[in-house]
């Protein structure tokens, strides 16, 4: 009896310690469980605040980008008809209406081309373009926000360069390069180049303001980012035009790179196959 009641008393130990284990086993999955909950939780606020925050920003900027164009149009119209004055004070104001129009008509066309992409609805019809007519046509647009912000457009492309492109898509991708550069780099050129090379057509887009850290150069092209804050930022924007470039590259299989300019700024380089 004795030497039974001694095994008895050394397996309750055992039994013990094995429930003991098999309740701290099933703790550490319950609790593993619960802290992966947790993180997948917060992980989700974080982005829901991010996004409330870029939607915020986008609202922010869009108004003010309105605004502007409207306001400037306004004035030279309102001044146009309450005052007298000669040829060229006409023509500057009618330039200047003109010039905000071309603005406001970008961002409209920012906005539904944004919408297409988002809906994959956007078709591309490529043709042949004269790069260099191209291209002083499209700079045209922008010699009044050259001349507020004392820029220089300087085109440097050879007679007879060709790309096979969507025209509204490049008119886009270029429309949106020029306004960045005017918009961050004031007084100072802007140089828009092309070259040959290995059966490649190679347009790049210089400028030589502030330039852009080589840790915001992959995010610079996602849709609504903007470095800064949309309330103390000097200079506004919907956050969509670089966004717009990098997809319209991308459709026309084409690559986007930045780098830094010398001494100073910022180059976007396009890289068209022929």
């Amino acid at each position: 009896l004795i030497s039974i009641g001694s095994e008895a008393m050394s397996e309750a130990p055992s039994s013990l310690t094995n429930k003991l284990w098999m309740i701290l086993g099933e703790g550490s999955v319950f609790l593993s469980l619960l802290l992966i909950g947790a993180f997948f939780i917060r992980k989700s606020i974080i982005r829901q605040q991010r996004l409330a925050l870029q939607e915020r920003n986008f609202i922010l900027a869009t108004t003010h980008e309105f605004n502007s164009p409207i306001a400037s149009i306004k004035l030279n119209l309102q001044t146009l008809s309450k005052r007298e004055m000669d040829a060229d004070q006409r023509f500057q104001m009618l330039d200047g209406a003109l010039s905000s129009a071309h603005r406001l008509e970008l961002l409209v066309s920012n906005l539904l081309l944004a919408s297409r992409l988002d809906g994959g609805k956007l078709e591309m019809f490529y043709e042949e373009l004269d790069l260099k007519r191209h291209l002083i046509s499209i700079s045209k647009r922008f010699d009044s926000l050259a001349e507020k912000s004392h820029n220089r457009l300087i085109i440097e492309c050879q007679e007879g360069s060709v790309l096979n492109a969507d025209k509204s898509a490049f008119d886009t991708i270029i429309s949106n390069l020029i306004e960045n550069a005017l918009k961050y780099a004031p007084n100072t050129e802007v140089r828009i180049g092309v070259k040959m090379e290995d059966y490649k057509v190679i347009l790049e887009v210089a400028d030589y303001g502030p330039g852009i850290p080589k840790l915001e150069r992959d995010r610079v092209t996602k849709k609504f980012y903007r470095m800064g804050n949309e309330e103390t930022r000097s200079q506004k924007g919907s956050g969509l035009g670089l966004y717009l470039v990098q997809s319209l590259v991308e459709l026309h299989r084409a690559q986007l790179s930045i780098r830094d300019n010398s001494p100073k700024g910022t180059i976007f380089s396009l890289k068209f196959n022929q």
